[in-house]
C-alpha cells in the first residue's frame, strides 16, 4: 500500500535569492484570494507555475503591442538609461528622476510598510523603498534585467488583478506603468483593496490630452474622478505632460 504524499510546504517566496519572510502572509490566490500552499491554491485548484525564475501569478489581459515590446530583451536592457531623463523631459524640466525618488520616499515612508511597486519594470521604485518593498510585473524579461540590476523579491503579476490579500500593504506605487493598464480603473480598485487603512498611494504617469499610441492617457480630472470613485482621497498635480498622484485611503 502506498503512503500518501506529504503537502507541498508553503511557497517561501519568490524564487529570487533571498525572498523575505514577511511576504509569504501577504500572497493571496489572483483569482479566488485563497491563500497560496506550494505553486497552487487549494482553494480553486489552480497550479502557477514559474516562468523565467519567478512565480508567474498573471490573470489579467495586456494591450498586445506593449506586451510585445515588454518581452524584448533590448527595451529591458535599454529601460534604465530611458528611465534616467524620463522624468526630467516629460515634466519640462520640473521635476528629475532624484526628485521624483524623493517624492516617492516622502510620502510612502512614513506609513511604515511594507510597499508595493506595481508594473515594477526593471525595480527603479523597489531599490528606492528598500527591503520592505516586493515589486510585481507581468514581463520576465524585465524582472531578469530588475534582479540582476536591484535584487530582491519580485513576481510575475498583473496590476488589475493583484496575488495579494486585502489590506497587506501600507503604501502602493504604480509609475508609469499606469499608462499600460488595459483597465485603469480596475487597478486603481486593486490597489485601494491590498492598502490598509490610512494606507497611500504614489503614482506617476503621462497624462493627455495627446496622442494615445495605444495608451492610458487622461486628463487630471478624469484620473482624479477614477481614483476617488476607487475609493482614495486623492490629489492630482501636473507638471508638464507628466501627473503626480499622491492618494490616501478614503
Amino acid at each position: 500500500m502506498g503512503t500518501a504524499e506529504a503537502p507541498k510546504p508553503p511557497f517561501p517566496g519568490p524564487p529570487g535569492e533571498g525572498a523575505p519572510s514577511w511576504l509569504l502572509p501577504l500572497l493571496a490566490c489572483p483569482f479566488c484570494r485563497g491563500p497560496l500552499l506550494g505553486e497552487g491554491c487549494p482553494g480553486c485548484g489552480r497550479v502557477f507555475p514559474r516562468k523565467g525564475g519567478f512565480l508567474d501569478l498573471r490573470a489579467f489581459r495586456e494591450r498586445p503591442h506593449l506586451a510585445l515590446a515588454n518581452r524584448l530583451p533590448p527595451v529591458a536592457a535599454l529601460y534604465d538609461l530611458w528611465r534616467t531623463r524620463s522624468t526630467g523631459l516629460l515634466s519640462g524640466g520640473r521635476l528629475d528622476l532624484a526628485g521624483e525618488l524623493a517624492l516617492l520616499r516622502e510620502w510612502l515612508l512614513p506609513t511604515g510598510g511594507p510597499f508595493l511597486d506595481v508594473g515594477t519594470g526593471t525595480g527603479v521604485y523597489r531599490e528606492a523603498l528598500g527591503e520592505g518593498m516586493v515589486g510585481v510585473d507581468p514581463s520576465p524579461t524585465f524582472l531578469k534585467v530588475a534582479q540582476r540590476r536591484r535584487p530582491g523579491a519580485y513576481l510575475l503579476a498583473h496590476g488589475e488583478r493583484l496575488p495579494f490579500r486585502e489590506g497587506a500593504f501600507s503604501g502602493v506605487a504604480i509609475g508609469p506603468t499606469w499608462n499600460e493598464f488595459l483597465d485603469p480603473e480596475g487597478a486603481a480598485r486593486e490597489a485601494r483593496r491590498v492598502l490598509r487603512p490610512g494606507g497611500r498611494l504614489f503614482g506617476l504617469l503621462l497624462l493627455g490630452p495627446g496622442a494615445s499610441l495605444g495608451l492610458f492617457r487622461p486628463t487630471p480630472e478624469a484620473l482624479l474622478r477614477l481614483l476617488e470613485g476607487a475609493g482614495f482621497r486623492a490629489e492630482v498635480r501636473r507638471l508638464g505632460r507628466l501627473g503626480l498622484v499622491l492618494a490616501e485611503v478614503g
